[in-house]
């Protein structure tokens, strides 16, 4: 067998080596995470363009705790009208 035959004729269906970067073919720093399939370098590079927006913490966290402030009034407001919410059937 000559080397033309042996190279890279190990089957790739699965693990790190059958995987690689959609824009630049590198294989490591993969993100596969919403089938980006991107390497870390290139998704820095194209995130603003895909729609990823950098999040501050503080802010946030300031919406979560509105969030939850919103479905905890709900919950009591529901309650209170009795509408139906905890009453046996």
């Amino acid at each position: 067998m000559g080397h033309q035959q042996l190279y890279w004729s190990h089957p790739r269906k699965f693990g790190q080596g059958s995987r690689s970067c959609r824009v630049c073919s590198n294989r490591h720093g993969l993100i596969r995470k919403y089938g980006l399939n991107m390497c870390r370098q290139c998704f820095r590079q194209y995130a603003k363009d895909i729609g990823f927006v950098k999040v501050n913490t503080i802010h946030f966290l300031s919406i979560c705790v509105y969030i939850v402030y919103l479905t905890s009034y709900q919950i009591v407001a529901l309650v209170k009208a009795g509408d139906g919410v905890g009453k046996a059937r």
